[in-house]
């Protein structure tokens, strides 16, 4: 096996030309989410064709093409439409899947504690408005919970020729707060994603998550990605 990506909970394998293997906590019950949902959303979504719940482990077929983090922020505001009716068709499920329980207090305090590892990073015209957007109150509680992808960012959807091939990553699939997708595809196509000011509080809040992780692992494609969004976001 060839190893593909990590991420903070997960390690994906290449399994020949075909197959990936992901490991990570709650494989089993991933597995059964994906089986699930696949059917009833307008874009595709990659069901387990094997599942080692001892080990962690389910195998998937591979998406083809590249995510949409790959592609220039301009090219991918092409699929902004089929996105935004998939999260509208995602929050429209009835799921039996744990709540999100972090508020957006918590998001809010983490953002803060975030930004000064990565201050230096952000132009200097920027600063005043993202420090104005952090000494704000964070929004209230959701006033309602629907299904959530709960990590719908472009390095989770997959393109091909023009059409997206895949959404993967389901890990933090929850009941939570819809702008909480909204947000990240707030930060990530720009403004035609809309969602308001809750979705604008999650881009960057996410935005500077991103840079920091980009800054800390040299991942250069998510440090110009979440300086671009902040940029267009304040």
């Amino acid at each position: 096996m060839q190893p593909l990506a990590a991420g903070l909970d997960h390690r994906v394998y290449a399994v020949g030309d075909a197959l990936v293997a992901r490991f990570g906590a709650g494989a089993a019950a991933e597995a059964a989410l994906l089986t699930a949902i696949a059917p009833r959303l307008p874009l595709p979504v990659p069901v387990p064709v094997a599942i080692d719940a001892e080990g962690d482990c389910i195998v998937l077929p591979r998406v083809p093409g590249v995510p949409l983090l790959d592609l220039p922020r301009a090219a991918r505001r092409a699929f902004a439409a089929p996105l935004l009716a998939f999260i509208d068709a995602v929050h429209a499920l009835e799921v039996d899947v744990p709540a999100d329980e972090v508020t957006p207090a918590a998001w809010l305090l983490e953002a803060r504690a975030t930004w000064p590892a990565v201050r230096d990073a952000v132009p200097a015209d920027r600063h005043a408005v993202i420090e104005a957007v952090l000494a704000a109150p964070a929004p209230a509680p959701p006033a309602r919970r629907v299904f959530i992808h709960g990590d719908l960012g472009a390095e989770h959807v997959f393109v091909d020729a023009g059409r997206i091939t895949g959404v993967i990553d389901w890990g933090d699939a929850a009941l939570g707060d819809p702008a909480v997708d909204r947000g990240r595809l707030l930060r990530d196509l720009g403004p035609i994603a809309g969602g308001g000011e809750r979705a604008r509080f999650y881009a960057v809040c996410t935005a500077l998550e991103d840079l920091a992780y980009g800054l800390a692992d040299g991942r250069e494609r998510y440090r110009t990605n979440a300086l671009a969004a902040l940029d267009a976001l304040t």
